[in-house]
């Protein structure tokens, strides 16, 4: 495969086969508002756990606009007595599609059995697909990693478990869960899955940052998609550059449209948040965002150590931008 328009998954027909990923604390509201002025594609909100979900409690984390469609929504659990209320809950909240979440690292998930810890009890995974699948009429999906580490690999063993599940697409990290984000992504292994698949879609992800990478991920995997995470936080555009790239038109967004963007991404902010924790969000993208820029250094120091927004404003603005 490569970059197409009219991408299918299930029932669902999606407007490309580039997929924005659901970030735990970046892919908020506001930057899903920023992100879908640049991305026409399918783009996550922030996990959600599966108890949290039937209990009602964290729903502003699925908050989203008619505008936003195609919306997805991504869980995170380990027992399948609840999954199919879960699936429920988010196709009556009128998701496009649902994923599961099995490739999380972070020791709080984990510990319970979520998460990437899945990937120790394959079979568990099927289960949860299985009851997901048969509770909703949305496509449901699973992201997972390689395995837990390079001892016990288990991603191709999962495609074809959650095909038979009922899972439509997966996605693969091609990490396992001992790296985290270190190291290079092996791509090879999502090779090996889109082998091993027979109807279900292999989206492939992983150290996705240019177009270029698109193009090669595609050349050295033959994956049906692609899941753009980390590299959306630098380039919030990043789905036109690919678009761009397969036209043969691709021309990089200057630094005045890089500035003009993150000053839009804070009225964003301010528009959910007051300004005291408005700032919070403002240091934790900029790491991520400004990467790009000449000369960045001594802005990203600034922004690291005010706490007052409209001086955050203040120097964004009068930084020299080129």
């Amino acid at each position: 495969m490569s970059y197409t328009k009219d991408f299918r998954i299930g029932n669902l027909i999606l407007p490309n086969n580039i997929i924005y990923a659901p970030l735990a604390e970046y892919t908020d509201f506001p930057y899903r508002k920023l992100l879908r002025e640049f991305h026409k594609g399918l783009i996550f909100c922030e996990m959600i756990k599966m108890e949290a979900l039937v209990r009602k409690k964290s729903l502003s984390l699925l908050k989203y606009k008619n505008e936003m469609h195609p919306i997805g929504a991504q869980i995170i659990g380990s027992n399948p007595n609840i999954a199919a209320d879960a699936a429920k809950i988010i196709e009556d909240m009128g998701f496009d599609i649902i994923d599961l979440n099995c490739g999380c690292p972070s020791p709080k998930l984990t510990k319970d059995q979520s998460g990437a810890a899945l990937l120790n009890n394959p079979k568990l995974i099927q289960d949860i697909v299985y009851e997901m699948s048969r509770a909703v009429k949305i496509p449901v999906t699973i992201k997972i990693r390689l395995g837990w580490d390079e001892n016990s690999i288990v991603a191709e063993e999962i495609v074809s478990l959650a095909e038979e599940a009922g899972a439509k697409a997966i996605t693969i990290h091609a990490r396992t869960k001992k790296q985290g984000y270190s190291g290079k992504a092996r791509w090879e292994f999502i090779e090996r899955c889109k082998k091993k698949a027979k109807s279900i879609l292999v989206i492939g992800n992983g150290d996705l940052y240019t177009p270029q990478d698109v193009d090669e991920m595609f050349k050295r995997t033959k994956c049906d998609g692609v899941m753009i995470a980390r590299g959306m936080l630098s380039n919030p555009w990043l789905s036109e550059y690919v678009e761009e790239y397969f036209a043969q038109k691709f021309e990089k967004k200057d630094p005045i449209f890089r500035k003009v963007n993150l000053i839009k991404y804070i009225r964003y902010i301010l528009e959910e948040k007051d300004k005291e924790k408005a700032y919070i969000d403002i240091r934790k993208i900029s790491g991520w965002y400004l990467r790009d820029v000449d000369n960045i250094k001594n802005l990203r120091i600034k922004l690291m150590g005010i706490k007052d927004i409209d001086l955050i404003i203040k120097e964004i603005e009068e930084f020299v931008w080129q």
